[in-house]
């Protein structure tokens, strides 16, 4: 029998049947929990080969190829951790001051949907508490870029019903900083979603953790699939080539390889740098790429600290990415 898993924690999986019934699943056997190095075996999207053992329970016996992974770098774990699979678009969930809307965490968010292999989509959430040119400015920024935004309220159930016309029929996956909203929203897309919700912490202007573990969501009709995601702090990036990484901010695409040094050009120094000049001319944004110095910076630490330490995974991640301002 064939199954969907709604949700995975601690070996076991909350799994819809191919004949109706949800039951919760342990997994056969060691080898599907060391799948490809992943800090999780299984995410929420997965397509898995059951035997069932009542009409509750069953055993999980193969995982069956994915379309496709997106995830983040655990960093308490030290491995890629998969937060859904099988996907068709990744919806970002910002919010315009509470918490403070971050750019940069959108970027970091846009990079994994290019590794993924999605269309990424932008929803500006709570803009029933004002929407300052700034904000504005960078999400014209993202639009000019090809990313589809939306700008939404629950309280004033503004803009609801134009994003649900862009999930119908795919499977999203919901990605956002804590306190954004994201649950709130998906209540509202999905009426009787029942996902916790939780004020934002007034000390820190940030959200308190109410989403644990990716799960899957239906609408009653079933022409919406949504993949809640615990809410992030902070999105870590590793796995990416440090020559990869300009592929992923499709701005960059262009000039890549026009550099006087080639493929070898790191676009961080360089003199005859295509991606500089074009920083430098306006035709990249600055803060974008900001972020892709960032990020490299990152990459190059993490590659570092791996050599050092003879290529063994640490136990510990000593650094951690703060909430970024503009």
């Amino acid at each position: 029998m064939r199954g969907i898993v709604l949700s995975f924690s601690n070996q076991h999986a909350k799994v819809k049947c191919e004949d109706g019934l949800t039951r919760l699943c342990t997994i056969k056997g060691k080898r599907i929990r060391t799948l490809d190095g992943w800090y999780n075996a299984l995410a929420a999207g997965d397509q898995v080969s059951l035997q069932p053992i009542s009409d509750t329970e069953g055993v999980i016996e193969s995982l069956l190829p994915r379309k496709n992974v997106f995830g983040r770098y655990n960093e308490k774990g030290s491995a890629d951790q998969a937060l859904a699979a099988n996907i068709d678009m990744v919806v970002c969930v910002t919010s315009t001051g509470t918490p403070p809307f971050r750019p940069r965490f959108i970027d970091r968010v846009s990079v994994l949907a290019e590794q993924c292999g999605v269309p990424l989509i932008i929803v500006c959430n709570k803009i029933d508490l004002g929407l300052s040119d700034l904000v504005e400015e960078r999400l014209s920024v993202f639009e000019r870029l090809g990313f589809r935004t939306f700008k939404t309220s629950v309280t004033l159930r503004q803009g609801i019903d134009v994003l649900r016309e862009a999930l119908v029929g795919k499977t999203s996956v919901f990605v956002g900083q804590s306190g954004a909203g994201k649950s709130s929203l998906i209540n509202c897309l999905i009426p009787g979603a029942a996902q916790r919700t939780g004020e934002v912490s007034e000390k820190y202007d940030r959200g308190r953790h109410t989403t644990t573990l990716s799960t899957m969501l239906f609408s009653e009709f079933g022409d919406l699939c949504i993949i809640d995601t615990p809410g992030l702090r902070r999105l870590a990036v590793r796995n990416i080539g440090l020559n990869d990484l300009g592929a992923y901010f499709p701005d960059m695409v262009p000039f890549l390889g026009r550099c006087e040094f080639g493929a070898s050009c790191t676009h961080t120094h360089e003199s005859g740098c295509a991606v500089r000049q074009a920083v430098h001319e306006g035709q990249i944004w600055h803060d974008r790429y900001e972020s892709y110095l960032r990020i490299r910076a990152e990459l190059e630490e993490a590659k570092h600290r791996k050599r050092a330490e003879g290529g063994k995974p640490h136990k510990e991640a000593r650094y951690h990415i703060e909430d970024e301002e503009w």
